[in-house]
């Protein structure tokens, strides 16, 4: 059984708080997603059928996709849904899955927490220079900073992740050590 097979052992309470929260940020990106996708028919079609495209759709584009990506990325990291190669799982032991999730989760936490706290110095300088897009004079702060506090709580999302794997390592860890081995000796 692969991990993303198992059920979810967390508490029916934990889990329904867990699913209110991450849902906002869902929302706004399914929201932001739409509007993206409405932006684009209303530039094909001013291109194609009036010869003007719609002006900044460019620049909106990369910053929609910017807040898709980004909102999105907590729920991604708790759920633990990222794309992944999973060429050793087959030869990994079982018993030992916990733990490596557990590994996994805290060496992406480091780094996502790191990342934040480079956008966030980026956030502030952009601040500070008042840098903005060329054509539609959109401030970059404010999505900078919108990128730096959501991948902080990739970062959390993911320490959730290796606490709960660290217990379920340290759990399978007792219960082999009580079990009785093969010669019927504990």
């Amino acid at each position: 059984m692969s991990e993303t097979d198992r059920p979810d052992e967390t508490p029916p309470s934990e889990r329904r708080s867990r699913n209110r929260l991450i849902a906002i940020p869902e929302g706004a990106s399914a929201l932001v997603l739409f509007a993206l996708m409405a932006m684009t028919c209303i530039d094909v079609i001013g291109r194609e059928l009036f010869g003007t495209p719609l002006d900044g759709a460019t620049e909106l584009t990369q910053l929609m996709l910017g807040v898709i990506v980004f909102a999105i990325l907590p729920s991604v990291c708790l759920r633990e849904e990222h794309v992944s190669v999973d060429l050793l799982d087959l030869w990994f032991p079982e018993r030992l899955v916990p733990l490596r999730q557990a590994v996994l989760n805290a060496v992406m936490a480091v780094a996502l927490g790191f990342v934040a706290w480079r956008v966030w110095i980026i956030a502030d300088l952009t601040a500070d220079y008042g840098d903005a897009t060329e054509f539609l004079e959109i401030r970059l702060a404010p999505i900078n900073y919108f990128i730096a506090v959501l991948s902080g709580g990739g970062a959390a999302a993911l320490v959730v992740n290796t606490v709960r794997h660290a217990r379920t390592a340290l759990a399978t860890a007792g219960a082999a050590k009580d079990a009785p081995d093969d010669r019927g000796t504990s």
